[in-house]
């Protein structure tokens, strides 16, 4: 382990509760103490069936929260051990340069994907770990390259006709919409409504399969 942890299953027990209290900045020792629990079934000795188990009825952690902090953890110990050291030194005072684990989870994730570059990967992790990015920000990366990866791969003619129905139904939804707030107040004529149902008809005739 990176982190200096007691090895008394008592004050473990005690540790990962006072721990599961902390903000942000301490994810990264709870992870560790989530991994050695569930490594060395510890949970088993204080009288739990399963991780999940103890997770829930002693820190009220999901089964989904708590294996995303084990696992990006014990990523961190894997693939960012000069990270991890470096935070456990500075637990707490530099809170706003640690990346949540959510993120982290996120870039593990990447990591393991097909469909990821290295060089892609490393964007990532840049934008993790040296700049502590925030979730819905990775997320929208990672969307972002797989987005365009798929693009790359499909026919020009097939991304064309994509783009040309977005934007059609787009205008459709803006231009039904306006119509039902001008019908709704009278705003203008009737001939003119019904000018704008021949328009959204045409328009959706203009829709390709």
């Amino acid at each position: 382990m990176s982190l200096e942890l007691t090895t008394d299953k008592d004050s473990l027990r005690q540790k990962v509760l006072d721990v599961t209290k902390r903000h942000k900045a301490s994810w990264i020792e709870l992870g560790q103490c989530l991994y050695t629990i569930y490594h060395d079934k510890f949970y088993k000795d204080w009288g739990f069936i399963s991780f999940e188990t103890y997770c829930w009825k002693e820190l009220r952690l999901k089964q989904t929260t708590a294996m995303k902090l084990l696992k990006s953890y014990y990523f961190l110990e894997k693939e960012e051990p000069k990270f991890i050291a470096k935070a456990g030194s500075e637990q707490g005072e530099n809170s706003s340069e640690i990346p949540g684990y959510e993120s982290v989870n996120i870039l593990r994730l990447a990591k393991e994907s097909k469909k990821i570059s290295e060089e892609e990967y490393e964007d990532l992790r840049e934008s993790v770990i040296k700049k502590a990015g925030e979730p819905k920000e990775v997320r929208a990366q990672v969307k972002q390259i797989v987005q365009e990866r798929e693009e790359s791969t499909k026919d020009p003619k097939e991304v064309r006709r994509e783009k040309r129905n977005t934007a059609i139904k787009r205008f459709m939804t803006t231009l039904s919409n306006t119509k039902k707030e001008l019908a709704s107040e009278r705003l203008i004529p009737d001939y003119l409504l019904k000018q704008i149902d021949a328009l959204l008809k045409k328009l959706e005739d203009q829709l390709e399969g």
